[in-house]
């Protein structure tokens, strides 16, 4: 039973749209948990051109969105209304977190927007 629901999620996220962002950070940590996989956080801001490019372009890719359903749990949040609840310190936005779920700690992270190619290797080589 456990084969078919995990075979049934993949085969279900190769044909995602895009990429399933939890509502806030302690849900996506649990779920992360619960699933073993990482965390990929996104910092961002309604009104940051990289930041919307990154959400409507590169994070639309469907090899990338692939990839990250298959890989980790993901969460966006708003530098501005999440300011007080930030696992981490950033300079610029947008910025790619990449962490482990049950420690948090920082895996690997990417300041600023990139092409699909790039941020599918990035993805790639977080260990």
């Amino acid at each position: 039973m456990k084969l078919l629901l995990l075979t049934l999620s993949l085969t279900l996220s190769l044909f995602a749209s895009s990429i399933n962002f939890e509502k806030d950070l302690e849900t996506a940590k649990q779920k992360a948990i619960n699933s073993d996989k990482k965390l990929m956080i996104m910092y961002s801001t309604p009104t940051c051109p990289e930041c919307n490019y990154m959400k409507k372009k590169v994070l639309k890719d469907k090899e990338i969105v692939s990839f990250v359903n298959e890989n980790f749990v993901s969460v966006i949040m708003d530098i501005k209304e999440d300011e007080k609840i930030l696992p981490y310190k950033f300079i610029g936005i947008p910025t790619f977190y990449f962490s482990d779920a049950k420690t948090m700690e920082l895996l690997s992270k990417k300041i600023g927007g990139t092409r699909e190619k790039q941020f599918l290797q990035i993805v790639k080589n977080v260990k």
